[in-house]
């Protein structure tokens, strides 16, 4: 049997999120030998959002991870991450969503990366106000 086998093929919904828990470890044991240290990983989590993925992560003691929105932020935030990187910059009402996400969850350390000085001053400007 190959690891990629469904035994319940017929049971199974089209489309189905299939997760090969086994794999998954074994990719994230990998990852932190590659690293050398698992404080050294950001994961970016745009690929899989799922929470299970997260915690087996954190299990192993991956604590930063990487996303690309707000949701995916928050996503992260659920599960208690303590330093979370959003890989693009906020703009208009994402300002506001992430403020208030970060208020929301003061446990967890919430960044952006910004591309220019303009953008990085609302942010500023906007966070300030917020307190």
């Amino acid at each position: 049997m190959t690891w990629f086998t469904i035994s319940n093929l017929e049971d199974t919904p089209s489309p189905a999120l299939l997760v090969y828990r086994d794999r998954i470890i074994k990719n994230i044991d990998e990852m932190i030998a590659v690293a050398g240290d698992p404080a050294r990983l950001r994961p970016h989590v745009k690929t899989h959002k799922c929470r299970e993925i997260v915690a087996l992560q954190q299990e192993a003691g991956i604590n930063k991870f990487k996303c690309a929105t707000i949701a995916e932020a928050e996503m992260l935030a659920q599960c208690q991450v303590k330093d979370i990187l959003l890989a693009f910059q906020p703009t208009g009402p994402n300002i506001q969503r992430l403020s208030k996400l970060a208020g929301e969850y003061p446990q967890s350390v919430i960044s952006a990366l910004v591309d220019n000085a303009f953008t990085a001053g609302q942010i500023g400007d906007f966070m300030k106000s917020a307190d």
